[in-house]
């Protein structure tokens, strides 16, 4: 065989050069990628109030109904009673003590009483409304002066069916991250110039800290407080053992046994407070912010009372 003949390109050995030289190409000007794309995770639009479905909206629209239909207030104590019998006999399977409820119910079946009430507790547990009021007698569960109580419209009001139960079960939608002007709030505010019991945990979330030490209040219970106008009576309701029944991680069931102790405490005074603000002295921020701070010291002291 001659060198001519080695040397000699045919077809194959010319597309075998092709080949390679292309490739050759391709890796030399490949481009590098230092920064690659994100992958952004999927992020739900948010929940708004006219997300809640819009029969059930109505409802906690300002101005109110002067009075709602006899079978509404049948159907609405059915809820709420049954799920306080449900929560009596938890706590009844409970080391539970409870102090001073006698006071509260004094005060709350006060033939003479116009006030509104509210009362301000810590939030140990996502049951701690309604387990808490398994405390209370069935006159008080099976009657219209029951709590009206402020929860997550995007927890309790993303389908038909659970808008309708927690709407009888008298819980008023509030959008978080809304802040203290909203429908929600206005509707408590109606229902406290009323003469309604509203019930608010002031921290807005569940907290299973330290020693049960509280986080900062919200400013949404010195607004409310600050709109309703007349004087309304602020009871403090301390509590602790809940998060041993249903702690925040871990197990999905309720644990039995756990000792809870629950402590009705006396009204909270705050008139030289709103003495202040009518005569010029305090700014309407300085006067929520107080109002605020003094419903927390009323349950910081019943912590270190009782814990």
């Amino acid at each position: 065989m001659t060198s001519s003949h080695v040397f000699r390109l045919t077809k194959k050995k010319l597309g075998l050069l092709s080949t390679v030289a292309l490739g050759a190409t391709y890796w030399y000007y490949k481009p590098v990628v230092t920064n690659p794309t994100p992958v952004i995770p999927y992020i739900p639009p948010p929940f708004v109030w006219e997300s809640i479905p819009k029969p059930v909206l109505k409802r906690f629209t300002v101005p109110l109904p002067s009075k709602d239909s006899t079978g509404w207030m049948w159907s609405s104590t059915v809820v709420i009673g049954v799920t306080g019998v449900i929560a009596k006999g938890f706590l009844q399977l409970s080391k539970c003590r409870v102090y001073n409820l006698e006071r509260f119910e004094d005060l709350l079946h006060d033939p003479n009483r116009k006030a509104g009430i509210i009362t301000v507790s810590n939030h140990e547990s996502v049951l701690d409304d309604p387990l808490l009021w398994g405390a209370l007698p069935l006159r008080t569960l099976f009657s219209q002066k029951m709590r009206w109580t402020l929860a997550a419209a995007d927890i309790c009001y993303t389908s038909i069916f659970k808008s309708y139960f927690f709407t009888l079960g008298k819980t008023i939608p509030t959008i978080r991250g809304a802040g203290i002007y909203q429908p929600g709030v206005d509707f408590a505010i109606e229902k406290l110039k009323r003469g309604s019991w509203i019930h608010i945990f002031p921290e807005s979330k569940v907290t299973q800290g330290k020693d049960y030490e509280m986080i900062r209040f919200k400013w949404g219970v010195g607004h409310i407080l600050m709109d309703a106008e007349e004087d309304v009576i602020v009871v403090p309701i301390w509590h602790q053992g809940m998060d041993l029944a249903k702690p925040l991680y871990g197990t999905p069931l309720v644990h039995l046994g756990k000792p809870i102790s629950i402590v009705f405490g006396e009204p909270v005074d705050y008139s030289d407070i709103i003495t202040a603000w009518k005569e010029g002295k305090l700014t309407r921020e300085e006067t929520r912010i107080k109002l605020t701070d003094r419903c927390y010291e009323a349950l910081e002291r019943l912590r270190l009372e009782y814990r």
